[in-house]
């Protein structure tokens, strides 16, 4: 699936188009256009779906994006996408020959003219890149990154591979939820109900997984990596040490499978309590992972970025000036570890990216959750994600805010951490007591 930004571009600035499908080629899944028109070179991005002789997707334009709907019929494609540009409606006509992987055609614009363009099937190649051009941003030795250091702890090496480096978690009580007055009304009901959770230990990653971490994983398993977020550049090659984004619950679910496969020991995405009680980092009744207020300077949320608290209308107004424009020309996530860690030593717990966890969400699961490793429902629609974004302000920032998609969706401000069992396989770090000091496991 494309990512929800392209979705939200297309609608803005392009028009979908009508394609030609030989009868006996299914369109279907990802593909690039290359458009030549009176307005200079463009490119798109293309999801088709093709049931029979329809044919539905998204498709995204260098400056907006949208859905688009067709026909096939035999080595003929048509099909007709609407997006806004300058603020009107405008319906572009897609006209193409199939030839396999490969398609030709026109577009129509109505009044705006006409233009070509061909098609192929997949991702986009990544623009070459000449040997020491990459400038690569960020540290963990500036990224030479043959593997963490002391004061750079973003990995260790296991068998000529970059895995997360763990901490170890004692489990015990807590209570999970929160139903204080920064809650805003409305919003929260799906936590608000504050309950007992007993949870054996259990190891979590210091750090977000990184874009370095990912790609260790991409290259062993010939897996497609993430596509970078639109105006981020080579966002992978050139921020190793961010946040890896545009993964999908089944992307996080598979790094830790191959990371289980590759040590033997039992990873995977943490459970709702765990990752809640993980980021309390021992502390009960606070909003807020790092206290009782929002401390502007403690993660990587747009309030940081603005400098200072403010409403909803002054947030949005910073977005409208200035956000927008940022986030299509540099990352708005930070390097993993840029703000102080929480208790239990562990970083970006809340801001930089949303975190995927195991559960599927159920609104009222906190009724009926049992006292003892609660792991969530049995099935669901979508699941749970902790933690919020920079792209967030403080008011879904609490430590106890639910969020969920579907678990296909990849989006440009959601990654995920991974937990373990309590054993000292590859990969472990410190352990914290519950207290909050860590010592050195041997």
């Amino acid at each position: 699936m494309l990512p929800a930004a392209l979705c939200v571009l297309a609608l803005i600035a392009g028009v979908l188009p009508s394609v030609v499908a030989a009868a006996t080629t299914d369109l279907s899944g990802e593909w690039y256009f290359d458009v030549d028109s009176q307005n200079g070179p463009g490119r798109r991005d293309v999801l088709f779906r093709q049931e029979g002789q329809r044919v539905i997707g998204f498709i995204e334009s260098d400056s907006a994006s949208g859905r688009f709907v067709g026909s096939v019929t035999g080595a003929t494609l048509e099909f007709t996408a609407v997006l806004e540009f300058g603020g009107e409606p405008m319906a572009a006509v897609y006209r193409a020959t199939v030839r396999g992987d490969e398609m030709t055609g026109t577009i129509d614009f109505g009044l705006y003219g006409r233009g070509t363009f061909t098609g192929r099937r997949g991702r986009r190649p990544a623009p070459a890149q000449p040997a020491g051009t990459v400038a690569i941003e960020g540290s963990a030795q500036q990224a030479g990154i043959a593997a963490a250091t002391a004061g750079d702890l973003f990995g260790v090496l296991h068998g000529g591979a970059i895995h997360p480096e763990m901490v170890a978690l004692p489990g015990g009580r807590f209570r999970m939820g929160y139903a204080g007055p920064e809650v805003q009304p409305g919003f929260g009901d799906d936590y608000a109900r504050v309950h007992d959770v007993e949870l054996s230990p259990f190891r979590i990653s210091r750090f977000l997984v990184t874009n370095a971490q990912y790609a260790a994983f991409a290259a062993a398993t010939k897996r497609e990596p993430p596509l970078p977020p639109r105006g981020w550049g080579d966002y992978g090659a050139r921020f190793p040490n961010h946040p890896v984004v545009n993964v999908n619950f089944e992307d996080s679910a598979a790094y830790a499978q191959w990371l289980a496969a590759g040590t033997g020991t039992a990873y995977r995405l943490p459970t709702e309590a765990e990752w809640e009680y993980a980021a309390r980092g021992g502390s009960e009744g606070r909003p807020f992972v790092f206290g009782d207020r929002w401390q502007v300077d403690a993660a990587n949320t747009a309030i940081w970025r603005i400098g200072r608290l403010v409403d909803r209308d002054g947030w949005k107004a910073w977005w409208d000036r200035e956000g927008d424009r940022l986030s299509k020309s540099q990352p708005m996530t930070t390097r993993v570890g840029s703000f102080p860690p929480n208790a239990f030593a562990l970083y970006d717990m809340v801001g930089n990216v949303w975190q995927w966890t195991r559960d599927w969400y159920q609104a009222d699961y906190y009724r009926v959750s049992p006292l003892k490793d609660p792991a969530g429902p049995a099935t669901g629609d979508e699941k749970v994600l902790r933690g919020c974004s920079w792209y967030n302000q403080p008011d879904v920032c609490l430590v106890a805010t639910r969020d969920r998609y579907a678990p296909e969706r990849r989006l440009y401000y959601n990654g995920f951490r991974v937990v373990a069992d309590w054993g000292g396989g590859a990969g472990t770090g410190t352990t914290v007591a519950p207290q909050g000091a860590p010592t050195k496991v041997e």
